[in-house]
């Protein structure tokens, strides 16, 4: 019988190695914020492209019909400054690998959480493969600073039985397999 639950750091460490779950894999704490393996998650990276809303008066986004001309791409070396209020779609600098008993649920690192900072990822599914997408939202009301290439949120893995269809097997089919990078809704 098969181990079932939460993953520890041996466990995601042997699958990061041995399947390359997640890749670049730092295997201890990095970092400020800290980035790499935990003790029962993986902190991953902010990456150097985001997408900014543009806006506009008439502007709705809608995920069925997702007006995209109202995003611009940017690149960042560095830092990049969030307004109050406002949203950005970022990218993790890892790229994920997800086998058919793993699932991953993301949260926010407490650093950016106590600045004000809302940090969404959607769940990581059995058989997912891809780059992260991340919503970065600031609840304050003051900018927040992000430091690209350091820590910005942690995943923590789970183990199950294999579901009947993973995520490229859904019948509404997987849209975001394969992601590149930062992806607005398709």
């Amino acid at each position: 019988m098969k181990f079932t639950g939460i993953l520890n750091d041996r466990e995601i460490k042997a699958l990061c190695i041995e399947s390359k779950m997640i890749q670049p894999f730092t295997p201890r704490q990095e970092g400020k914020p800290s980035y790499g393996l935990g003790s029962f998650g993986y902190d991953i990276r902010l990456g150097s492209k985001f997408l900014v809303p543009i806006g506009g008066i008439n502007a709705v986004l809608d995920p069925i019909d997702f007006p995209h001309s109202h995003f611009r791409e940017i690149e960042v070396t560095d830092t990049l400054e969030i307004a109050p209020g406002s949203q950005v779609l970022a990218e993790s600098v890892e790229r994920f690998r997800m086998l058919d008993d793993i699932a991953g649920v993301c949260w926010g690192k407490s650093s950016y959480a106590r600045c004000g900072l809302l940090v969404n990822v959607t769940p990581l599914e059995p058989g997912w493969i891809g780059v992260l997408t991340i919503e970065l939202v600031n609840l304050s009301p003051l900018p927040i600073r992000l430091h690209v290439g350091q820590g910005i949120a942690q995943v923590v893995f789970f183990r199950g039985e294999r579901p009947a269809r993973t995520y490229a097997e859904k019948e509404a089919g997987g849209i975001y397999q394969n992601q590149p990078g930062v992806t607005l809704p398709r």
